[in-house]
Order: structure tokens, then C-alpha cells, then sequence
């Protein structure tokens, strides 16, 4: 039998996640004025600062760290 490797931590726990909202403004110049920056295709991804892109609260990487 193999081992069972930790599951990698979920994204919406983790310390690279940039949870506030109003960052992915600031950080994607002119994403509101495409009409869904603040609506449902955003809905809860955040940007990830270690990957430089959005992520879901339940994606998952090996580079997780703790909130």
C-alpha cells in the first residue's frame, strides 16, 4: 500500500491569496469597466500574489501557507 500524501490546502486559506476584493481593481486596471469585475464571473476568486492569477477558494497548490 502507498502512503497517503497530505491533501495541498485550499486557496481560500491561504496566506498568498489577496482577500480583499477591491485589490483585484487596483491590481487589473480596468477590469469593472468589463462589466463582470464586481459580479458573477468574479464572484469569490481572489487574485494569488505568489502566482499572479485568480484563483477559487477551493483550488489548490503545493505552495500553500497558512493564512
Amino acid at each position: 500500500m502507498r502512503p497517503v500524501e497530505p491533501a495541498p490546502g485550499r486557496c481560500g486559506d491561504c496566506a498568498h491569496r489577496s482577500a480583499n476584493r477591491a485589490d483585484l481593481e487596483a491590481l487589473i486596471p480596468g477590469l469593472a469597466s468589463l462589466g463582470s469585475g464586481f459580479g458573477a464571473s468574479v464572484a469569490e476568486s481572489r487574485l494569488c500574489m505568489l502566482h499572479d492569477r485568480l484563483v477559487s477558494p477551493n483550488d489548490a497548490c503545493g505552495r500553500f501557507s497558512r493564512a
